[in-house]
C-alpha cells in the first residue's frame, strides 16, 4: 500500500481542460468517469484542480482517497479485479526486444501497444473498462458522483507523470520472468573435420509386400476400353494371375 505524497492534496498540473494526456491517463480517466461532458464530471474537474482530493491510497485492485467539497469530506473508492500474473508474465515476454513496450512494462511510459497486446490477445485490458470497475462514495449518490470524478482526474493526471501507478493498481508489479540462460557454447570444429559429413544411415528393414495390381488400383480407370472392360481391369486381372503363377513355381522348386 501507498499513500500519494504523504496524504497531502494532489495537485493537478495540467493546463488543458481535458484532464489525462496520455493514452493510459486517458483511458483510466474516460473508464472511471464514464459521461465525461455531464455536469458531476465538471464539478470533479474543479474539485481536482483545486487541491480537494487528498489522501490518495493505491493498493492492488483499490483506489481510494478523500475529497474536500465544500467543508464536507468525501470518500470515494474505484476497485478492479488486479490482472492475473500468468497473464501479466506473458505479455511481458511479448515485450522483449521492443524497447517502447519494454519501457511501459516497467512504469516508465505509457504503451498504446501494449494495451493493445493485453485487450486483444488476452482479452485482459491494462485499463478495465467502465462495467469492469467498481466505483462507490460515501455521499451515496447513484452512478459516478462528483468526487469519484475528482479523483478519477487526480489519479489520471498522476499516471501522465507516474505510469507504474496504474500498474500498481493493476497488480502488474511482480518481477517479470526471467529469459532462459543461453545453451553452451557449441564446440569448436577441428580443422580437416567434414563439417558435412553425416552419420551412418540407419539399417532399413525388409520391403513390404504390396498387393497384386496395387499402384493400378491407387491409379483408378485408365479411359481405354477393351471390349467391355476398361483396360486397368483387365491388367489388374492378368497382374493377379501373374502373380499366382509366381507362387506356384516357387512351390514346386527344389530345395
Amino acid at each position: 500500500m501507498s499513500v500519494l505524497d504523504d496524504g497531502r492534496p494532489l495537485e493537478v498540473t495540467t493546463e488543458r481542460e481535458r484532464i489525462g494526456q496520455g493514452p493510459w491517463a486517458r483511458l483510466f480517466a474516460s473508464a472511471a468517469v464514464g459521461d465525461e461532458g455531464s455536469s458531476s464530471a465538471e464539478h470533479g474537474r474543479v474539485l481536482a484542480r483545486s487541491g480537494g482530493v487528498h489522501t490518495v491510497t493505491v493498493i492492488e485492485g483499490l483506489l481510494s482517497g478523500r475529497v474536500d467539497d465544500e467543508g464536507i469530506e468525501h470518500a470515494p473508492e474505484i476497485e478492479a479485479d488486479p490482472v492475473p500474473p500468468r497473464i501479466w508474465a506473458a505479455a511481458s515476454r511479448s515485450a522483449r526486444g521492443n524497447p517502447q513496450i519494454e519501457a511501459a512494462v516497467a512504469g516508465r511510459s505509457q504503451s498504446v501497444q501494449l494495451e493493445h497486446v493485453m485487450a486483444v490477445d488476452w482479452e485482459e485490458p491494462l485499463v478495465p473498462a467502465t462495467r469492469s470497475l467498481r466505483r462507490t462514495c460515501s455521499c451515496g449518490r447513484p452512478g459516478t458522483c462528483a468526487h469519484l470524478a475528482a479523483l478519477a482526474y487526480a489519479l489520471a493526471d498522476r499516471i501522465d507523470r507516474e505510469p507504474s501507478l496504474l500498474l500498481r493498481w493493476r497488480g502488474c508489479t511482480e518481477p517479470v520472468e526471467q529469459a532462459e540462460p543461453p545453451s553452451a557454447e557449441p564446440e569448436p570444429i577441428i580443422a580437416g573435420d567434414d563439417v558435412w559429413e553425416g552419420g551412418p544411415l540407419p539399417q532399413l528393414g525388409p520391403p513390404r509386400p504390396l498387393p497384386p495390381a496395387a499402384v493400378l488400383k491407387r491409379l483408378g480407370k485408365s479411359g481405354i476400353q477393351v471390349g467391355a472392360q476398361d483396360l486397368a481391369e483387365v491388367l489388374e486381372r492378368a497382374y493377379a494371375s501373374f502373380a499366382a503363377l509366381k507362387v506356384s513355381r516357387a512351390a514346386t522348386r527344389p530345395l
